[in-house]
């Protein structure tokens, strides 16, 4: 299960987070956002994937389709994938977006686009620590 790699890793890398950790079908991990306005992180184990919710805004899927890879390179690879997400989560390096009538959201890693997103007025931004400020 993705979960018996994911939950040691994320203890690991991030000690100081006050995660709740519990058992599928429950989220795996959660923890509350600094600002209300983003909700609750939470991290499932969805069996073949990961899913991390950022519950007021939006939700992201890790998978891994390497069809060669045994199913423990599978779990290695997911969670590789969500701890570097939430690293970059947790240092403000990725934008929160959402609609005003939460009906659209998303993000977009700021450490790994070349051009800065495009910020439209249709759209409310976040950061994970502080108000987003476009400059």
């Amino acid at each position: 299960m993705i979960r018996d790699r994911l939950i040691p890793a994320m203890r690991e890398r991030f000690p100081n987070e006050s995660f709740t950790f519990s058992e599928p079908p429950e989220p795996i991990a959660s923890l509350p956002a600094p600002q209300p306005a983003l909700g609750r992180l939470e991290v499932c184990d969805d069996g073949h994937e990961a899913t991390v919710y950022i519950t007021e805004v939006t939700h992201g899927h890790f998978s891994c389709y390497d069809e060669s890879l045994t199913p423990e390179q599978h779990e290695a690879t997911i969670t590789s994938d969500v701890i570097d997400f939430l690293e970059a989560l947790f240092a403000d390096r990725v934008l929160l977006y959402r609609t005003p009538n939460r009906g659209m959201g998303g993000w977009t890693r700021l450490d790994l686009s070349p051009e800065s997103e495009r910020i439209r007025r249709d759209r409310e931004y976040f950061l994970w620590l502080r108000p987003y400020q476009h400059q």
